[in-house]
């Protein structure tokens, strides 16, 4: 039975790489047929918001994206925690990524860093000026439209990781839960929809700080990889501290509502925002 279920996994997973490549290649047919820009990213193509992103950010921009297995065909690192995978060789741009575990040394390298997510990420790979900190997800605001409407106090997106736990716990229908595996624009309308976000996720938190909903980072198990890093590299790019709540059993929601805030201006944001779309639209320009 053991092996069966094995088997059953693995052709899950080359079923859902055999569509993928597919729906990848299609996209790059019609691009080159109605000569639309292209930019061929290597990213983590997985079934979570965040990393889905990367789609719309290019799209954002009149390109298409197209998906690459290894960062040796990669033209530019993009949004997510991807940095790790990329060694010294690598030639092209960083816009936007960053690394999940603070272990990695990736100085002496010929990246072309243009936007990374944050100072510790730029320590990492040797870069020290003539970089904007930030996170791409800030452009979210101004990639989808804004609903304006608030039907829940709070919503809650837990990372991928910690959606079984929470599933497990008990709110009352003020909450909304977000799940992270859908695509992006989807979790920005959630969170639209809400008053206030606390996320395990650092997209849900970025998404928030772009549709400026006050928000904070939850904190429910060891089971992000990395830790806090990845936290604390963005706002640390943000110019905000890096703080977190743990959640604990009982814990209600105008507990957690009490420690969300914004940490930036709109002017700040703003600013920002204006970086990362020039520096994007710039690279695209150029190809």
């Amino acid at each position: 039975m053991d092996r069966f279920i094995i088997f059953l996994k693995r052709l899950h997973v080359e079923i859902v790489a055999y569509y993928l490549n597919t729906i990848n290649s299609c996209e790059l047919f019609y691009a080159k047929l109605i000569n639309r820009k292209i930019v061929y990213s290597h990213y983590a193509r997985v079934n979570n918001f965040g990393d889905m992103f990367n789609k719309d950010l290019i799209r954002f921009f009149n390109a298409q994206l197209i998906f690459v297995p290894t960062y040796k065909e990669s033209e530019a690192a993009l949004t997510g925690s991807i940095l790790g995978t990329y060694l010294r060789d690598f030639t092209g741009y960083v816009l936007g990524a960053g690394f999940i575990l603070d272990r990695y040394n990736r100085k002496g390298n010929n990246w072309k860093v243009k936007i990374i997510r944050g100072p510790l990420s730029a320590k990492q790979c040797g870069v020290t000026e003539n970089v904007v900190f930030a996170d791409p997800g800030i452009l979210a605001s101004q990639i989808y439209s804004n609903s304006g409407i608030k039907k829940y106090k709070l919503g809650i997106i837990p990372h991928s990781r910690d959606v079984p736990i929470f599933k497990g716990l008990q709110f009352d229908e003020n909450v909304k839960f977000i799940h992270p595996r859908r695509k992006p624009a989807a979790v920005a309308k959630d969170i639209m929809n809400c008053e206030y976000i606390a996320s395990s996720s650092l997209h849900g938190l970025i998404f928030a700080d772009a549709f400026r909903v006050p928000n904070i980072h939850i904190k429910f198990s060891d089971n992000v990889i990395g830790g806090l890093h990845k936290f604390e590299d963005y706002y640390l790019g943000m110019d905000a501290e890096a703080d977190h709540i743990d959640y604990k059993i009982g814990m209600g929601a105008n507990e957690i509502i009490n420690s969300c805030k914004l940490r930036y201006t709109e002017d700040y944001l703003f600013k920002k925002q204006e970086d990362v779309k020039s520096i994007i639209s710039s690279f695209i320009c150029s190809k």
